[in-house]
């Protein structure tokens, strides 16, 4: 919901100060707020920092109502359905010292694949980790390696290319704190973000 904030937030500030045909704002959500700006000014009339909250603007005055979230959803239903879906993560775990993924973990790469072709311009990040098991050139290899094997695994079902980005970050992120030197499956890991 983060991002609709920022969208309505945005939408907000550029209609007011661009003096858009619109004379309403509305804030979908309450991580954030909006300023209601005077169009010949630019002085602050009102802010609006409540979930569901509706400006209605007209010259430099401004009402302010409230309405529950399924209204204001039903009201805006061109604008909700346009926005893009929240992104979904997924966790793959590898055998110890290998590119393989564990049987539990394997089986999610086709849920994986099928994510991506829900969603109109995918982007897909997918970045691999280690343990402490290893010099730390070694991690960040094998970080990057198992990255490399999930993406290649997706390009045999069809996943287009130029929506991957790929990295390793070797065992600068342990899931797991650990010491130097120990085996941990938590950390043994590929995550993959589909936005």
């Amino acid at each position: 919901m983060r991002n609709i904030a920022k969208l309505s937030a945005f939408f907000a500030v550029t209609m007011i100060l661009s003096g858009c045909a619109t004379n309403s704002v509305s804030l979908l959500d309450s991580t954030g707020s909006v300023a209601v700006l005077n169009p010949k000014n630019e002085t602050e009339i009102s802010v609006i920092d409540k979930a569901g909250s509706i400006a209605n603007v007209s010259g430099s005055n401004v009402s302010v109502k409230t309405m529950d979230a399924a209204t204001l959803e039903a009201n805006n239903a061109e604008l909700f359905a346009s926005l893009p879906k929240e992104p979904r993560a997924f966790t793959l775990y590898f055998k110890e010292g290998s590119t393989d993924p564990t049987p539990e973990s394997a089986v999610l790469l086709d849920e994986i694949f099928a994510e991506i072709k829900r969603r109109a311009g995918a982007d897909l990040q997918i970045t691999g980790h280690t343990d402490s098991v290893g010099s730390e050139e070694t991690n960040d290899a094998l970080s990057l390696r198992r990255a490399a094997e999930i993406t290649a695994y997706l390009f045999t079902l069809g996943l287009d290319k130029t929506i991957v980005r790929l990295g390793g970050r070797g065992e600068r992120e342990l899931k797991e704190q650990t010491g130097d030197n120990v085996a941990s499956e938590m950390n043994r890991r590929v995550e993959v973000s589909v936005r």
